[in-house]
């Protein structure tokens, strides 16, 4: 049986953004303040690279979401 994550990307008011990966049992992790859309890329390829090695299935949750003011 394969394991999933979900992943989804929040766009805060001061430009940065947060990835936040959620499992299916509800564990729920983060990386806050991305500086730019490339270091946002690069954190989602350690993470699918992470996941490919242990089974997981990664994939994202619909829509960019802006974080409230």
């Amino acid at each position: 049986m394969l394991r999933r994550v979900s992943y989804r990307i929040i766009e805060r008011p001061d430009g940065r953004f947060d990835v936040v990966v959620t499992s299916v049992g509800g564990a729920t992790l983060s990386r806050e303040a991305l500086e730019t859309r490339e270091d946002v890329e690069d954190a989602l390829d350690t993470l699918r690279a992470l996941m490919a090695a242990c089974g997981v299935v990664v994939s994202e949750e619909p829509s960019l979401g802006l974080a409230a003011e």
